[in-house]
This record gives structure tokens, C-alpha cells and sequence, in this order.
């Protein structure tokens, strides 16, 4: 099933490497979340969700869907393992776990991954997403080699 166009954004590839601009190329999904990619001067990645109707998870409090959040901490999670990591093609996440802490109202939420674990086989990857400063909800990834 593919999306209508008038729902997709288009998603910036400035700062990502070959594997990554792939990773989001063949993720139309990233392209309806309207996943915001910005580096800093520093050179961190910043990874941003900016708030849209078809975000809603309850209308009466104007708040993220869940899946939305768990989406966009996935993509976020693959994304920084490419960086992270040397790997010659897309990593294949094998478990997940999500925690939602608070609602995530209406607004921009931010991610920030950090790799727990690099071994042999596998790579375990979290990602803390917040709303201004207050974290909303933490993912678990493991990712196979």
C-alpha cells in the first residue's frame, strides 16, 4: 500500500551518509512521519518530529499516536547505527521495546539515540524522545548484524 503524495514530505538529506539516504529512501513511512534532520556545527545530529493532524493519537488532548512515536524512534534508532557503526548494508532490527512515560503533546519532539551495546552480533541502541526537556518516552532496539 503506498501513500498519497499530498501526505508525504520530503525528507532532508544534508549530513547522511550513503546507507543512511538509502535507510530513508526505501522507508516511504519516514517520508509521511516528516522526519526533520539537521547536524550542528558540532556535528551531532539532531532528529526532529514537528506535529501534524495525521499524528493525532487522541483528538480531545491533541497528543502523538503512540505508533508514531515508536516509528519515529525506530527509523531514528537504524539511522544512528549506520553512523555509529561500520556496516556494509541496513541493519535488521530484531527486538524492540518501547516505554511511553507522559503524553507527548502537540508540538516537536525530539530524539536522541545513543548505542548501549556494540558486540560481535548484535547492537543494542536506545533512544530517549522528548518534548521541550521533558522526556516523553525511551526505546529499546537490538539490531542484528
Amino acid at each position: 500500500m503506498s501513500l498519497p503524495e499530498s501526505q508525504l514530505l520530503p525528507v532532508c538529506h544534508a549530513g547522511l551518509n550513503d546507507l543512511q539516504k538509502q535507510l530513508l529512501d526505501d522507508t516511504p513511512y519516514a517520508h509521511f512521519l516528516g522526519l526533520a534532520i539537521s547536524r550542528s556545527d558540532e556535528g551531532s545530529v539532531c532528529y526532529q518530529l514537528h506535529f501534524r493532524e495525521q499524528h493525532i493519537g487522541n483528538p480531545l488532548l491533541r497528543t502523538f499516536h503512540g505508533g508514531i512515536l515508536a516509528s519515529f524512534g525506530e527509523i531514528v534508532a537504524a539511522l544512528h547505527v549506520l553512523e555509529s557503526v561500520d556496516l556494509e548494508q541496513e541493519p535488521s532490527c530484531s527486538s524492540m521495546t518501547f516505554d511511553y512515560l507522559r503524553p507527548a503533546f502537540a508540538g516537536t519532539i525530539r530524539a536522541v539515540p545513543r548505542i548501549v551495546r556494540e558486540g560481535k552480533r548484535f547492537i543494542v541502541v536506545s533512544v530517549g524522545i522528548f518534548l521541550n526537556e521533558t522526556s516523553v518516552s525511551i526505546g529499546r532496539f537490538i539490531y542484528t548484524r
